[in-house]
């Protein structure tokens, strides 16, 4: 059976969040001012700098803003379950976390394991479909590591293009039937990570993880002439803290460590940055170094590629921490400019029934179906249309009849007033006579 190579779809904003944690025991134990607050209904995020006469606010807008109030589940029912949506349709989606260490990156994305209430992205994802296989992958050192394969093999690992877009050759990737088969390699795999001691935290991140969910199926259609198949992919990705060399003095992290972290952030701020100024028309034709980077590279689809991407910037509101925040805020914000193109792998086979003698039997690309798209947009207009025709007759209705009863109101009173007028006027008669 052929198939047409999809179409892809209009340009979409990547879409970036803000997630603001509370003060933690420390900085409470020790006073620490807090310059940085959030709106969650205003999706606004305040940033106070300097002193006295010196001091500056700065306000930054995104797609959505959670803090200490929102919850695990809020934080993915709002910006995860609608790309979760999107993979089921066929789409490959990215959700990364990017922040200084101790700002709640892992928070977010895995969460606590021991309840159902504290599960991040990974787990909440699982919950959601029916899962057919599950990798992942860790970054250490520009050096990349399966934290699913238990073989003790250390097979090398290749970072690839396809057909499909960038993807990693030989990476373990294990069929499960639940939620509980992923949380159980998650466990696993959270052993085999990478993390060190720093100021900001002590049991951070020291690698770049990324967990990919991929979904294969098949739904017949409702005639029963033919079938709808569709692949989609999850990528979520947890990045290593992105503080800065200075405030990651006398950690217990090794100077290659630091260096490798720093090279990988830095390159994916100069994707970032590049592809903003490309979606402004700035700079057309710059180079956008994806290579520069195990990082990026594997990144690429989600940033300025094929995939539906969000961002969720994770800050601290430490006064201590307010370089940082600020950075933050600026990579999310420039972020927010970039403009993806999804494509759909969904494909639509049809039966026999469906076709002329003379047409090739195909499978057609879901999202090729544009011209019965149209008919359906337009059937649901007219129904809009004509409800919304229903509803100004009824209201013009609605009109008349209030004027009619006010009319009848309005006769009610002068018929008693020419009554009360007609009594009077035969009392004044008889004092008259």
């Amino acid at each position: 059976m052929s198939s047409k190579s999809p179409p892809s779809y209009n340009g979409s904003n990547i879409q970036v969040v803000v997630r603001l944690r509370p003060m933690n025991e420390t900085e409470r134990r020790h006073g620490t001012l807090p310059v940085v607050t959030a709106k969650t209904q205003d999706r606004i995020v305040t940033v106070i700098k300097g002193k006295g006469k010196k001091q500056m606010k700065y306000a930054y807008s995104f797609d959505n803003v959670f803090t200490a109030f929102s919850t695990q589940e809020e934080v993915f029912e709002e910006t995860v379950k609608p790309v979760i949506c999107d993979v089921m349709r066929g789409f490959e989606s990215t959700v990364f976390a990017y922040g200084q260490t101790g700002t709640g990156k892992t928070h977010t994305m895995e969460g606590s394991l021991s309840s159902p209430e504290y599960y991040g992205v990974i787990p909440r994802s699982a919950q959601v479909s029916t899962v057919v296989t599950c990798s992942y992958l860790e970054i250490y050192n520009e050096e990349l590591r399966d934290l699913l394969d238990d073989s003790g093999s250390k097979s090398r690992l290749e970072i690839m293009e396809g057909k499909d877009g960038t993807f990693c050759r030989g990476l373990t990737e294990r069929q499960v039937n639940s939620a509980a088969d992923v949380l159980n390699l998650m466990q696993k795999a959270q052993h085999s990570r990478i993390i060190g001691e720093t100021k900001m935290n002590k049991a951070s991140s020291r690698s770049h993880c990324l967990f990919t969910i991929q979904v294969h199926g098949k739904i017949a259609l409702i005639d029963g002439d033919g079938d709808m198949e569709f692949n989609g992919k999850l990528h979520m990705v947890d990045l290593a803290g992105s503080e800065c060399a200075k405030s990651a003095g006398n950690d217990k992290t090794t100077p290659r460590e630091r260096m490798n972290i720093n090279r990988s952030l830095l390159t994916l701020g100069r994707v970032i940055t590049t592809l903003k100024e490309r979606s402004e028309n700035k700079n057309a034709n710059a180079r956008i170094p994806y290579r520069d980077s195990k990082l990026t590279r594997i990144l690429q689809e989600s940033l300025g590629g094929r995939c539906k991407t969000v961002i969720v910037a994770t800050l601290s509101p430490s006064i201590t921490a307010i370089e940082e925040s600020v950075s933050t805020l600026n990579y999310a914000q420039s972020a927010n400019g970039i403009i993806n193109k999804p494509i759909s792998s969904s494909l639509i086979s049809l039966g026999p029934d469906q076709f002329g003698d003379k047409a090739e039997k195909k499978g057609t690309s879901i999202e090729s179906w544009q011209e019965m798209e149209m008919r359906l947009q337009y059937m649901q207009t007219q129904v809009e249309e004509a409800q919304a025709a229903l509803a100004r007759k009824h209201l013009q209705q609605q009109e008349l009849q209030d004027r009619a009863e006010k009319a009848e109101a309005d006769l009610l009173d002068n018929q008693q007033k020419l009554y009360d007028a007609n009594v009077e006027i035969k009392s004044l008669k008889g004092v008259v006579e």
